[in-house]
């Protein structure tokens, strides 16, 4: 089977979603699929306020996967790329099926209007933009988006994927294809289970500082609550005075001035350290030296940060926007709190005060983020683009045991 993902963008700094299909593709070829992805060449979001261009040696592109980058011209703000549509245009008849990842921009118009031209089945993966907290946002602009095409490529897919179940419940008062699949974003999970020392993140990034750490990892976000989690800090901090809050993340919204105000503001500037975006071992070392992990989101659809976080160890603190935010409560893998300042700061306090809560939820944390492993999830990939493709359930079980 031939999967052709189309995306916006696959910088590590725009999240979850571009490094989802890359190390899905690169699973999947393990499992007989065959998987290209097209996408621009915008070095952030497309909602950045500023836009660099990858290039094939920005460090970004496996070299076991097949991307193809195309230029995005102006308006970037819409990932516009005439050359984009053309190849897919081109290549779309040449696959089972084609995956459409997020909505609102011109790539997922391009394939849209290319996988329908050839006939080919495609599959919508909203990536969260469905929810109605992120729905009210230029509400004018996304109506006329969905009256002229974006509706009926929701209504004409093979199928939409969700990541979560809340996901899937938050959009369920829109006409939506069928059949919709819940299936998650993955991560190695292997990878967390040997942390470097996080002495070296202490000595790069906090002149060894050995206190503890109350940790955030992600870009810089409206949706993702940074400005209360800082009050939040500020009001632990009266019980706990050596700890220190990391922001790890890149600031393509700019919102990194407003965040230094609001942590003057609050009497803790000097405790919050903006340390950017960290890769590999320097995220690892970071994760081995937090003490707990943070996110008063006011929107995630998936949350590929706390899983990574929970893969290694760290007792986190999530909002119930978060949508995993249930399944983590019922676990007993993390702490989920109302996305007030005084909510937050209470939950930091219980688990800074209290090492065995820290090592009780940890070890939850480790097990629950294992089912995401994506040794777990390729399978559910697999099923979902069979189906989507129209291969029958006894030829999907004799294509997987040739591969």
């Amino acid at each position: 089977m031939k999967v052709l993902h189309v995306i916006p963008g696959i910088a590590d700094r725009t999240g979850g979603p571009a490094a989802a299909v890359l190390e899905s593709s690169r699973v999947l070829s393990e499992r007989g699929i065959r998987c290209t992805v097209m996408t621009t060449d915008l070095g952030e979001a497309a909602s950045a306020a500023t836009h660099t261009r990858l290039t094939a040696q920005s460090g970004v592109i496996p070299s076991d996967v097949d991307v193809r980058m195309y230029p995005a011209q102006t308006p970037r703000r819409l990932a516009f790329s005439p050359p984009l549509a053309h190849a897919v245009k081109s290549m779309a008849r040449d696959y089972d099926v084609v995956h459409i990842h997020s909505l609102f921009l011109f790539p997922q118009y391009a394939a849209y209007k290319a996988a329908s031209l050839r006939g080919v089945p495609f599959i919508v993966s909203p990536c969260g933009a469905l929810d109605p907290a992120l729905r009210r946002r230029s509400r004018i602009a996304k109506a006329v988006t969905d009256f002229f095409w974006q509706g009926q490529m929701l209504r004409d897919a093979a199928a939409i994927h969700f990541k979560t179940l809340e996901e899937r419940r938050l959009a369920s008062d829109l006409p939506l294809a069928k059949p919709h699949f819940v299936v998650p974003n993955g991560i190695v999970w292997t990878s967390f289970q040997a942390l470097p020392d996080g002495d070296s993140f202490r000595r790069r990034y906090l002149e060894g500082h050995q206190g503890p750490i109350i940790l955030n990892v992600g870009r810089f976000s409206h949706k993702k609550g940074l400005d209360i989690l800082i009050e939040a800090f500020a009001e632990a901090c009266r019980e706990h005075a050596s700890a220190v809050l990391v922001l790890v993340g890149p600031d393509d919204e700019g919102l990194g001035p407003r965040l230094k105000h609001i942590a003057v503001n609050a009497g803790v500037r000097e405790r919050v350290v903006f340390a950017g975006m960290l890769r590999g071992q320097e995220l690892r070392s970071a994760l081995s030296a937090a003490t707990l992990w943070a996110l008063p989101s006011k929107t995630e659809n998936f949350g590929n940060a706390v899983i990574e976080a929970m893969a290694a160890g760290v007792p986190v603190v999530v909002s119930p926007a978060v949508n995993l935010a249930r399944e983590i409560e019922r676990a007993n893998a993390g702490l989920v709190r109302e996305r007030t300042p005084e909510a937050f700061a209470d939950a930091m306090k219980s688990l800074l005060a209290c090492s065995s809560l820290r090592a009780a939820l940890g070890i939850n944390a480790r097990e629950f983020a294992r089912r995401y492993d994506w040794q777990v999830v390729a399978p559910q990939l697999l099923e979902m683009y069979s189906a989507a493709a129209g291969i029958p359930p006894a030829l999907r079980k004799l294509s997987e045991s040739v591969a």
